[in-house]
């Protein structure tokens, strides 16, 4: 994200502070999106226009003693920030980084997700039946967590060397009190991660994923595996994805499977192929096509194409 100073002296606070500083960039999208709905009258097809801007402020500080400080957020969700619902603040030192507000729990942190196509992320808005997407509402490249997400939580990151630890804890307005923990070690072109998560009344998760760069080529995998207080809805999942890089083409594919551990339920296979080509300046033209593959209902094709902006 292009970083632009807003404002100069007017933010240089008086109060044991060296400096700070608040930036504000954003991105936006805008392109065309293709769904097949399966619905009880059949399959029906549906292209419509697909547009997004969000602004977003970062803020940053540090004190005389070298404690940073800062937070972020972006504008279509001032309102929430205010009570730690959207957006973050933290504070890092020798001591490590402590980040509270909207985070990404533990084991996201240490094992992420693999890469996705398209430009829209291929999210089911609302045109497809329940279960038939990416699980908890994600983009259909992103792996399934219990714990993170849209309600307030601290996360907690150390790295010594090429090994980083993470450990949440999260508050979530449902009740459900949740904590996780995680660990990654990065160097020369590969990572491994571990991810540990339980959430109060609903279960544990554990999951393990790496990627590894070989020139121009970049693989992602991850496989995980719940533990769920009511047994019938325990889950394993899995995904791997390439990415290959020529010039200012990047083409990606990956295979991603959700597949519940007892019958009754219906397990997803979502396999996708894109491409895009970086336009410089920030923008990129970007295209997918993803086949969502539910038990006991027809297959469905979704596709995209656009541009992508980053300000």
């Amino acid at each position: 994200m292009k970083k632009v100073l807003l404002t100069s002296t007017a933010l240089i606070l008086s109060a044991g502070v060296a400096a700070a500083e608040v930036t504000v960039g954003g991105n936006g999208r805008m392109g065309v999106v293709y769904y097949e709905d399966i619905t009880a009258a059949g399959t029906a097809e549906e292209m419509s226009f697909s547009s997004r801007l969000r602004i977003a402020f970062a803020a940053s500080g540090q004190t005389d003693g070298g404690l940073t400080f800062g937070g972020g957020i972006r504008a279509d969700n001032a309102a929430a920030g205010a009570n730690g619902l959207a957006g973050s603040v933290f504070v890092s030192g020798a001591f490590g980084k402590l980040t509270m507000g909207d985070i990404d729990s533990a084991a996201e942190k240490a094992v992420g997700d693999v890469s996705g196509v398209g430009f829209s992320g291929m999210t089911n808005n609302g045109l497809l039946v329940a279960n038939n997407g990416s699980p908890w509402g994600g983009d259909v490249n992103e792996t399934a967590y219990l714990t993170g997400g849209d309600d307030e939580g601290a996360l907690y990151e150390y790295s010594f060397g090429d090994v980083s630890v993470y450990a949440s804890a999260g508050q979530p307005q449902s009740g459900n009190d949740e904590l996780s923990a995680g660990v990654k070690y990065s160097a020369g072109g590969y990572s491994v991660g571990l991810g540990y998560e339980d959430k109060d009344g609903i279960g544990s998760h554990t999951i393990i994923g790496g990627s590894a760069t070989f020139g121009a080529a970049t693989v992602k995998a991850n496989y995980g595996q719940s533990d769920l207080d009511v047994a019938a809805a325990d889950f394993e999942q899995y995904a791997i994805s390439l990415d290959y890089v020529f010039g200012a083409t990047t083409v990606t594919g990956f295979y991603r499977v959700f597949d519940f551990d007892a019958a009754g339920l219906a397990d997803t296979e979502f396999v996708g192929l894109g491409a895009s080509y970086d336009l410089g300046g920030g923008a990129a033209l970007k295209g997918g096509i993803v086949n969502v593959d539910t038990d006991g209902l027809p297959s469905q094709m979704r596709a995209d194409f656009g541009i992508t902006m980053n300000f």
